[in-house]
């Protein structure tokens, strides 16, 4: 339904912008509203320091049909680059276990994909537990996001473990849509504190202090989704001292075929236990098959740099792709996972980012 009204409204009645502009100051951060809709029902946007308010999602003048989660974590560890999520989009939901080998090359990425009346996957009502009944899989984390507890399973692949906060305080940001639609996410790095793999017969024990990301995700969401995002977590050499920090750098933009493009400006930067944003960022990329949609090299940086800037630069090794095209939903997943390395400087002060894994994303989703 919120895909074919945008669609409609787009195309024929003219009420859906290609780009939305609501002169909302999403470079500011600011202390946390106390409920996440606001009394006219539209979401309380911005970029905020915490949210420990009210999720009123059933104040939102949104259809109910268009309320999306997911929660998605990554695991770099010597040997492996791991990834694992849940998501619900009420139509349909995902769960999925992505496990790359750096050694050897091996890529296992089992994945269940729920469509109808077969999604099952729901969320506690404080959004802090994901929960996958088919499965028996659950993402979960504390109100704070203070700690980290995962049990994911798919196929013969299976994740469980628990970390903790790392790197600098979540970033907890809200986006406006149309139509009282909005986003609620939070971001961030977690270091393990133990996990444990196992792939069929093998058991592989994770290493502590294996740094990662987070994404957790609720919402109203668009009815035409589309975006780019890029999540890792490694080590940064400051270039004027030489001294070696934490760093995390989670960049997500809207892509062109979004309805509505909302520039919210989520171009994050964790160094030295803060959280900051650089003003601008892009992506820019060839995709070398449209058969298969893998990837060149990316380039993800700022056009303009002044004070606060990013300079980075990806080259994908593997690479995971869901698609999907029902009448209930229509979706074009990829991820891809490889290094990445460049500049960030951050009010001025130049951090050069040592190569580590991550993981990026190109996405459709229309539902």
């Amino acid at each position: 339904m919120p895909r074919i009204l945008d669609m409609i409204d787009h195309s024929v009645l003219g009420r859906t912008p290609e780009q939305l502009d609501l002169d909302i100051d999403y470079l500011a951060r600011k202390p946390g509203p106390r409920c996440l809709i606001a009394d006219d029902g539209t979401y309380n946007a911005g970029w905020f320091e915490s949210f420990d308010g009210e999720l009123n999602f059933d104040q939102s003048s949104a259809f109910n049909l268009a309320l999306h989660r997911w929660f998605h974590l990554s695991v770099d560890t010597p040997e492996r680059f791991i990834v694992c999520n849940i998501a619900d989009f009420y139509k349909g939901g995902n769960t999925a276990v992505l496990v790359a080998d750096k050694r050897t090359g091996a890529f296992n990425a089992p994945s269940r994909t729920y469509m109808g009346p077969q999604n099952d996957i729901t969320a506690t009502p404080d959004g802090l537990r994901f929960i996958d009944p088919a499965s028996h899989s659950f993402l979960a984390t504390t109100a704070d996001n203070g700690v980290f507890t995962f049990s994911v399973h798919a196929d013969d692949v299976h994740l469980s473990g628990q970390g903790r906060l790392a790197v600098g305080p979540p970033f907890v940001h809200v986006t406006r849509f149309h139509r009282g639609r909005g986003s609620l996410q939070f971001y961030g790095a977690f270091e393990l504190e133990h996990g444990t793999l196992v792939m069929g017969d093998e058991v592989i024990p994770l290493p502590a202090g294996a740094l990662g990301t987070f994404d957790r995700t609720l919402g109203h969401q668009r009815g035409l989704q589309a975006w780019n995002w890029i999540a890792a977590t490694g080590y940064a050499t400051h270039a004027a001292s030489g001294r070696r920090a934490l760093i995390c750098v989670q960049v997500a933009r809207d892509r062109e075929m979004a309805r509505p493009v909302v520039l919210s400006r989520k171009y994050v930067v964790w160094v030295d236990d803060q959280v900051r944003k650089v003003p601008e960022a892009a992506f820019h990329y060839d995709v070398t098959d449209e058969d298969t949609r893998e990837t060149g090299p990316w380039h993800i940086h700022s056009a303009e740099r002044g004070e606060s800037w990013l300079d980075l630069h990806f080259t994908p090794r593997f690479h995971r792709r869901e698609s999907r095209s029902a009448v209930v939903l229509v979706a074009d997943f990829n991820q891809y996972y490889g290094e990445v390395s460049g500049q960030v400087c951050l009010d001025g002060e130049l951090w050069e980012l040592e190569p580590t894994f991550a993981v990026a994303e190109e996405s459709l989703l229309q539902v």
